[in-house]
């Protein structure tokens, strides 16, 4: 993940970064993976087509299920976890990784109701587009459920 032009690679070694910088905040993917191809051996087009995507899935189940609120929520829950006082390093510092998935943050009080978002919502996407990271598709949930339901385009960085 390219977070604030900071690879997070880079981030271990960086102690004291916040969450502004470790975690996606939008949802503009111009230029989102351009840096990464020489990492991915030119596979940088086909991650972009696969976020174009599932950027339209998202869009698709929000305006048919009417389910944005409860993607924003999952998006924020798993965000919400980021600690910089705990002293460790990002991702073990939680943050948006994706880890809402796991049952002991899905099942905690209050991430009551969540689960919904991740099986019903979420996982028929990551099945059409399984080259997507949870951790992308849960930021992408939340960042295109704003914007479908007539909030501000929010730029994002993916990875």
């Amino acid at each position: 993940i390219l977070a604030q032009g900071v690879f997070l690679h880079r981030a271990f070694r960086q102690p004291g970064l916040g969450a502004a910088q470790l975690s996606p905040i939008g949802l503009n993917m111009a230029g989102c993976f351009d840096c990464f191809c020489g990492l991915f051996g030119g596979a940088a087009a086909e991650k972009k087509k696969a976020l174009v995507k599932a950027k339209g899935l998202v869009k698709a189940v929000v305006m048919e299920k009417s389910c944005g609120p409860i993607l924003v929520r999952t998006a924020w829950h798993d965000a919400g976890t980021f600690d910089k006082n705990s002293g460790k390093a990002w991702p073990d510092a939680g943050g948006a990784t994706g880890s809402i998935r796991t049952d002991h943050e899905i099942n905690a009080p209050p991430n009551a109701g969540l689960k919904k978002a991740i099986t019903a919502y979420l996982q028929p996407i990551k099945d059409q587009v399984p080259e997507i990271s949870w951790a992308d598709l849960i930021q992408l949930g939340g960042a295109v459920s704003v914007e479908a339901m007539g909030g501000p385009s929010i730029p994002m960085k993916y990875g």
